[in-house]
């Protein structure tokens, strides 16, 4: 980053561009519980009411982020299978949004949504469609996968929080690794692999995908 949007004693020339850098490096750092307009203001040594001239409130600022981290998302190549074609769409983005955590705990409020993301959107839906639903089911179907998909990352970031907050090995694995195998041998067979859901995210979404297709 430039040294003039972090030195405190040379104020950066305010933008909406170098506030949503320091909003960037803030939500990506410290999630965006850290970030506040009194935050970014002290990063780019100005006061919060010069942020409010160029963004509304802290959802105009998160909602400025999405965007900006949508558009520069690159289009994967989909494969002509509109059934093959869900599936490379929904791995492109739950891979996108797993290495960008923050933006898992923005789209989970259900509220907030960049537009640069609606070509994403549509290519599922049309996928959908051209696997023979109707536009209800389509959208019921968008709903159910993306709450899947929103459910195994915030499992996953947060188990990942917990980890790397500990200096010992978590109560589960503990749990697993000491059951008694007369008692509960299924649970002992997988003692030394237990499953994650972000393993086995595919082998979930291919199996909610079967169970979503219409029925001959």
């Amino acid at each position: 980053m430039n040294d003039s949007v972090r030195r405190r004693g040379r104020p950066a020339r305010l933008s909406q561009d170098a506030i949503l850098l320091v909003a960037q490096e803030i939500v990506e750092s410290g999630g965006i519980d850290a970030l506040t307009m009194r935050a970014v203001g002290e990063r780019l040594s100005s006061s919060p009411m010069a942020i409010y001239r160029h963004v509304r409130d802290k959802d105009e600022l998160l909602l400025l982020l999405l965007d900006r981290v949508a558009a520069t998302l690159e289009r994967p190549e989909s494969p002509a299978d509109p059934r093959q074609r869900l599936v490379v769409l929904w791995r492109f983005l739950h891979d996108r949004l797993a290495a960008q955590p923050w933006v898992v705990g923005v789209l989970a409020g259900g509220d907030l949504a960049g537009p640069s993301i609606l070509w994403l959107v549509e290519e599922m839906l049309q996928a959908f469609l051209a696997c023979g639903l109707t536009a209800a089911q389509a959208g019921a179907a968008y709903r159910a996968v993306w709450q899947y998909t929103v459910g195994v990352l915030t499992i996953r970031i947060a188990m990942a929080r917990t980890t790397a907050e500990l200096d010992r090995p978590s109560f589960q694995s503990v749990m697993i690794a000491s059951v008694d195998p007369g008692q509960t041998p299924a649970i002992a067979a997988l003692a030394g692999e237990w499953p994650h859901a972000w393993d086995n995210y595919e082998l979930g979404l291919n199996a909610l995908l079967d169970g979503l297709m219409p029925r001959s």
